[in-house]
């Protein structure tokens, strides 16, 4: 199917740009210039694509539009380069809270290295980063899924270890005791809503169907996270490359942690920045330890 790239543009605007007068700001034309070609795509391809809402919302076909039209962009801009070396670049990719704060940090240092490449970072958790990578919006995301989706290819990162561990308070307090009955009654602490992690382990030790009988915290973020576990909220599951820095943490039991399997996903286009960038997220895994898995 011949598909105009001007109308793949508008595309990318208006959905990065959340409404179509926005778009039409940084496309340099007017709002009706916008539409027309969004109409124009749309009886191309056969299908609504966008709900005009404000922000505006892709559809189901408007999100496979989407991802050609952004992998298009991409290759583009990379044969660009290949003419001209200042040629800027742009990725975006998906990346969860703890990878972040933890070995993230010579992916930075190597993504610094490449002249005029643009990076957007988006935080997202391991287990629903790969809608970011679906929908287009993101190149690469970093997730728990071995399996790659449609397009995409997938290498193994390794594995996130997380230990019980908590503050000598509730340790004294709740836990003289180390074992899975006093630990369903201490206060623990989550990241959010749709963290596994802790109910995980309660289940594991405790029983299927066992839930927490203390208070629950949600902290968000995972510095803040390790803080308020620092601070004596609860207990909680730290990654054990936070552990080292962790201020006089302790792990309530060896045998209590959680492997949390990484892989990285991208689409699955002959790109020399996405390929560098799978060497550069696998290389920075390993440096920093991450547990091999089979």
């Amino acid at each position: 199917m011949n598909i105009d790239v001007e109308h793949l543009e508008t595309l990318l605007a208006v959905v990065d740009a959340g409404s179509f007068d926005d778009a039409s700001i940084d496309l340099g034309v007017t709002a009706s210039a916008v539409s027309q070609r969004i109409k124009a795509l749309e009886n191309r391809i056969g299908a609504i694509l966008v709900i005009r809402s404000r922000p505006v919302i892709p559809t189901e076909q408007g999100y496979r539009v989407l991802r050609y039209a952004r992998q298009m962009a991409l290759l583009s801009a990379e044969f660009t380069r290949e003419i001209s070396a200042d040629a800027p670049l742009n990725v975006a990719i998906g990346v969860n809270a703890d990878s972040l704060s933890t070995w993230f940090s010579p992916v930075f240092e190597q993504l610094a290295d490449i002249e005029n490449l643009s990076v957007e970072i988006l935080r997202t958790d391991e287990n629903r980063g790969l809608e970011l990578l679906r929908s287009g919006r993101v190149s690469a995301v970093v997730t728990t899924t071995s399996q790659a989706l449609q397009g995409c290819v997938s290498k193994k990162l390794g594995a996130m270890r997380y230990r019980a561990a908590a503050a000598p308070r509730i340790v004294e307090r709740y836990l003289p005791r180390v074992d899975p009955e006093a630990l369903v009654k201490t206060p623990m602490v989550v990241f959010d809503r749709e963290d596994p992690l802790q109910y995980s382990m309660v289940a594991r030790l405790a029983g299927q169907g066992r839930r927490p009988e203390a208070q629950v915290h949600h902290v968000p973020d995972s510095l803040r996270y390790l803080g308020a576990v620092e601070a004596g909220m609860g207990w909680g599951m730290i990654p054990e490359l936070q552990l080292a820095e962790a201020k006089g943490l302790k792990v309530l039991h060896e045998d209590w942690f959680a492997d949390v399997p990484l892989y990285v996903q991208r689409w699955a286009v002959d790109s020399e920045l996405l390929s560098k960038l799978d060497g550069i997220l696998v290389t920075a895994a390993r440096q920093f330890g991450l547990h091999l898995i089979a």
